[in-house]
């Protein structure tokens, strides 16, 4: 069996660290993304592997996933999951980072919502 990653064991670059953009604000955030897309990649690679297992057992493979077609309940349910995690992932960058956006995107939100009813 694979062993399982010790969180404990994973290194972090020691001594000065170089500010590669404009800010170290940016640099963190960077850092951030590159870290986030990591995590994605291994989430690919664990979902490709079930995939290929449940293929073997003679169940669903790659193939019917990608064939499958959601019904409306499950659009919204990926939709309202979806959205979720942006606000998770971006909120902070959104609201710390862009307010005058922010406030702008709730103006208009709010005068097309206006103009619709």
């Amino acid at each position: 069996m694979a062993e399982r990653i010790n969180r404990d064991r994973i290194q972090h670059a020691k001594g000065s660290q170089p500010v590669v953009f404009e800010s170290q604000t940016v640099d963190a955030l960077a850092a951030m993304v590159i870290a986030l897309l990591g995590e994605v990649a291994v989430l690919r690679d664990r979902l490709d592997a079930n995939e290929r297992l449940l293929e073997q057992a003679g169940l669903h493979g790659p193939d019917k996933v990608d064939a499958f077609q959601p019904d409306a309940a499950a659009k919204a349910h990926r939709a309202q999951v979806r959205n979720a995690s942006y606000n998770r992932v971006l909120g902070a960058g959104r609201d710390k980072l862009v307010p005058d956006l922010l406030t702008e995107q709730q103006q208009y939100d709010e005068t097309l919502s206006a103009v619709a009813d």
